[in-house]
């Protein structure tokens, strides 16, 4: 991108798998920061059980990692989550969302993601 920023809006998977709400690669095949607010966790509608959410950066699409959001109530009322640090991701990196505590049966919502080139 031209501008050296970018932004993308994905919708939120009801898996237990790691990695299984959402599992995205680096879209630009660059060093990409994630400043703070960047990621922004968007449930509208919350888990059916008890359960946690970890969003954060991963060597591959298949693994859990809490380096953005950690432990987010995934089963509260709908709520809005947001980064509180800023994150490198790198060139061949993948941005994950799992389920880190119970299950995601019944989430609903977006994941939203800004970044700019590193």
């Amino acid at each position: 991108m031209s501008e050296g920023k970018g932004a993308f809006r994905v919708a939120l998977a009801d898996s237990d798998a790691a990695a299984g709400i959402v599992s995205l690669a680096n879209p630009e095949g660059v060093d990409l920061i994630i400043p703070v607010g960047g990621v922004v966790l968007d449930v509208t509608t919350p888990t059916t059980g008890d359960s946690t959410v970890d969003v954060g950066i991963a060597a591959d699409g298949a693994t859990s990692s809490d380096t953005l959001l950690d432990g987010v109530d995934g089963d509260a009322a709908a709520a809005v989550f947001g980064n509180a640090a800023a994150v490198k991701w790198g060139a061949n990196q993948f941005l994950t969302a799992s389920a880190a505590t119970g299950n995601a049966a019944g989430l609903v919502g977006h994941l939203y993601v800004s970044y700019i080139r590193a």
